[in-house]
């Protein structure tokens, strides 16, 4: 079941999933978009709010989900995923193929963050700093604003493949902190490529961030992976440099 909410004031369509979703609720969410486009001339941040982990009714919720998905992936500015279940806050099942908006989970008890933040407008674009100090095999960085896609192709991946000319394995430290405002989906597509494309290149990984979906996320591929994963909270920084030189 899939009940929304036209909330024009801020811009937003809050849609809330319980248990199934059937055709019906794919096709309804459909019209409700559409309509408020053809209405306000403006494209409507998504608040999904999913109290449970939901699932397709049948095979025909699933089509209707994929033509959802490829009717709107274009246009949609934002989507926020309000969820406490952890298998939604790694990847988001009905927000990860939103390829061109930009995807953030909260918790259930920061709904109204979640609204907030899915009707601004202005949201600042995201970069890479490069962090100093580190051995020729490891590259530290840390993610300020919105990670995007953009971000992959014109800097961390020509970077991966520049140490890899002269290191057989290197070393990656991430900071993700309070200055990170969480990926797109494309990014999230491309880490994924990344990470399949040089899993074995990497000997050592230090996730650090305190952000639960980040930590969720870590902890289930962490042990798919051949080389060593380590996740550090924030306030402990120096133990992760320390970590990953070693």
């Amino acid at each position: 079941m899939l009940e929304t909410t036209i909330d024009r004031e801020n811009n937003l369509i809050i849609a809330t999933a319980r248990d199934t979703l059937s055709e019906a609720d794919f096709d309804g969410l459909s019209e409700n978009i559409n309509d408020y486009i053809n209405s306000t001339d403006r494209a409507p941040g998504i608040v999904l709010n999913a109290e449970t982990l939901p699932h397709w009714k049948n095979a025909a919720a699933m089509f209707a989900h994929l033509k959802l998905v490829r009717e709107h992936e274009k246009v949609l500015p934002k989507v926020a995923l309000v969820s406490d279940n952890s298998a939604l806050s790694i990847m988001p099942s009905l927000v990860d193929h939103f390829v061109r908006a930009k995807v953030r989970h909260f918790s259930h008890d920061a709904f109204d963050k979640a609204v907030e933040w899915a009707a601004l407008e202005d949201d600042p674009s995201g970069s890479i700093r490069i962090m100093e100090g580190f051995p020729a095999d490891v590259i530290a960085y840390e993610v300020i604003g919105t990670l995007s896609s953009r971000d992959y192709k014109t800097i961390l991946t020509p970077l991966v493949e520049e140490k890899l000319k002269g290191h057989d394995k290197i070393k990656i430290l991430v900071v993700l902190g309070d200055a990170f405002d969480g990926a797109t989906a494309s990014a999230l597509w491309d880490d994924a490529w990344l990470g399949l494309g040089h899993i074995a290149a990497f000997s050592k990984i230090a996730i650090v961030s305190d952000i639960e979906w980040i930590r969720n996320g870590a902890k289930v591929f962490g042990p798919l992976m051949p080389g060593q994963l380590h996740i550090f909270d924030t306030g402990a920084i120096d133990d992760a440099r320390a970590w990953i030189i070693s």
